[in-house]
């Protein structure tokens, strides 16, 4: 029978496979920070050397493999610099005046 996946699993999914391909260490057992709304905790890992991050793309392209995605720290995407994309993607905007 196939896996079936929530958006979390199927994200965690992705970016471990991805993170693992890169040499990227990620403790996939943190619990997120209380203050990540909850539309972006399923895209939020911590990685060792860079801390907080979102696993996301800064692509205006609709569709972007896991390749074009990338661990952002945490702060680029708070408070309100991402949106979603799709099922389980996020897309991170610059801040103002950058």
């Amino acid at each position: 029978m196939p896996e079936t996946h929530t958006r979390e699993t199927f994200t965690r999914h992705v970016a471990r496979k991805e993170a693992e391909r890169r040499g990227i260490t990620v403790d996939w057992n943190a619990a997120v920070p209380e203050d990540v709304p909850a539309e972006l905790r399923h895209a939020v890992f911590r990685v060792l050397d860079r801390g907080w991050c979102v696993w996301g793309t800064t692509s205006a392209d609709e569709i972007v493999t896991p390749a074009e995605r990338d661990f952002y720290p945490l702060e680029a995407a708070l408070p309100d610099r991402w949106s979603p994309v799709g099922w389980n993607g996020v897309r991170l905007h610059p801040a103002a005046g950058a």
